[in-house]
């Protein structure tokens, strides 16, 4: 399976380097190798990953050192990201991103 980044996701990505690049040039980069990680853990083990929602099939994975999550979902043979997002970000936040999706 591959991984397909929202453009939400890619945002949020985004702006979690820029506030760490802001702070370190290295933080930011161990970030964004933190989420490469992430990804490749993703992508060999799909379904290893905890189930955050039953409803929607949401998957959560960890950042390594980071407090962030990658929320998921697997969509027949692609593994969907919707959001990396800082664990102070409530639910609400990634919830409203599923509505409208079938």
């Amino acid at each position: 399976m591959r991984i397909f980044l929202t453009p939400e996701a890619k945002s949020d990505i985004n702006q979690s380097v820029a506030w760490y690049r802001e702070r370190s040039i290295q933080a930011s980069g161990n970030f964004l190798l933190a989420v490469n990680v992430a990804f490749t853990k993703i992508e060999m083990q799909p379904t290893a990953q905890v189930v955050v929602d039953a409803e929607t099939g949401t998957r959560r994975a960890l950042l390594w050192k980071y407090p962030h999550r990658v929320l998921y979902l697997i969509d027949g043979d692609q593994i969907v990201v919707f959001a990396v997002m800082h664990h102070r970000r409530d639910e609400l936040a990634w919830r409203g991103r599923l509505e409208g999706r079938s």
